[in-house]
């Protein structure tokens, strides 16, 4: 019903409050790697890794001499610290307006800094499944550089792949088709048989994802029915909730009992099986003497894919608080994330390339 001033002269209308964001898409990857993040310290992380065997092993009797031979198996791999930014600004008479108790429904500041830290959120969900290479290779590095054998990237860590066979993923062309047996050799060659060495993520975007639901179409059914829809969280593995209720879990099939989700920013016609034990989101708190302030992530003031926190404390995210230009009557802030991510095992990372049916 159309109502005339004689009811909108006299009654004031209802404003709900938080904002429901329909814009951002989803993002898995970075809410998985960052509720698992690592502090980062210095001005890059570095780690030692065994590249080779010494094959100095041997066997011996009686009183054979013993050769005295070093042992040179080991280098260090490094990745450098990186930072993202956004600006938030606000007019003052913006604000002011805002902020009258008695009629302000969601608070304009506090909303405008949470949108930005999700947008921050999902400019990295973006790059994380780059090379690094963007922005003059200012982007974070991301699968496309992690999950390769020197095809687009010849140096990781760096280090040359030409020169290391350990830092090549395993990195194979589906000739156009999905099958449970490309899958399963897919598997094979980024495992060993041991626990440690499976991948515990699967992940593509959701036109793949619904090419793999069709392989398992009566098996899917017959689950779905007695149990529900699998989903799995920001943390560990998959339980059988209804599927995907609030933010507590990201809807998911299975491939030999690991997840395999959707992200509509993952890369097209790809299946990444990612072993999550040798990857690591390292965030950088800003250094004091900058006056920059650790964020808690979360929004009480937006309804979306961001809205619960990341669990780990070392996300990288930091803000300048909000400033009063000297010639505007405004507010303005930056909210920057330092961070990065690493990966000390590429051999234990794959992906099956070209997928378009089935």
């Amino acid at each position: 019903m159309e109502f005339t001033e004689r009811v909108k002269s006299m009654t004031q209308d209802a404003l709900l409050p938080k904002v429901v964001d329909n814009v951002l898409s989803s993002n898995i990857l970075p809410l998985r790697l960052m509720g698992n993040a690592k502090e980062g310290k210095g001005y890059n992380i570095k780690k030692t890794i065994k590249y080779q065997s010494s094959g100095v092993a041997v066997s011996f009797s009686g009183l054979d001499t013993f050769s005295a031979a070093q042992l040179n198996t080991k280098i260090r791999m490094e990745f450098d610290m990186r930072g993202v930014r956004i600006p938030v600004a606000l007019s003052g008479m913006e604000v002011t307006a805002n902020q009258v108790s008695e009629t302000q429904v969601t608070d304009m500041v506090k909303e405008a800094l949470e949108e930005s830290e999700q947008e921050l959120t999902d400019e990295i969900g973006d790059q994380l499944y780059g090379d690094g290479t963007g922005n003059s290779n200012k982007d974070f590095i991301g699968l496309g550089a992690i999950v390769d054998d020197g095809t687009d990237v010849a140096t990781f860590g760096g280090l040359l792949r030409s020169s290391y066979d350990v830092l090549d993923a395993v990195r194979t062309a589906s000739g156009g088709t999905m099958t449970l047996n490309k899958l399963a050799t897919q598997f094979s060659g980024v495992s060993s048989g041991s626990i440690n060495s499976s991948p515990t993520l699967l992940i593509s975007d959701e036109t793949v994802w619904d090419l793999y639901e069709t392989l398992l179409t009566p098996m899917v059914r017959e689950n779905y029915q007695m149990f529900g829809t699998y989903s799995v969280g920001k943390q560990g593995g998959v339980s059988r909730p209804k599927g995907l209720v609030g933010t507590q879990g990201f809807v998911a099939l299975t491939y030999k009992g690991i997840p395999w989700v959707r992200d509509e920013k993952a890369t097209a016609q790809t299946v990444f099986m990612l072993n999550e034990k040798h990857l690591e989101y390292r965030g950088w708190e800003a250094a004091p003497v900058l006056n920059y302030k650790k964020i808690s992530l979360g929004s009480d003031t937006i309804e979306g894919l961001y809205a619960e926190a990341p669990m780990s404390d070392s996300h990288g995210f930091n803000w300048t608080g909000f400033r009063t230009p000297t010639n505007q009557f405004a507010i303005v802030a930056d909210v920057i994330v330092l961070g990065n991510l690493a990966c000390w095992s590429p051999s234990r990372q794959g992906r099956l390339t070209g997928v378009t049916g089935v």
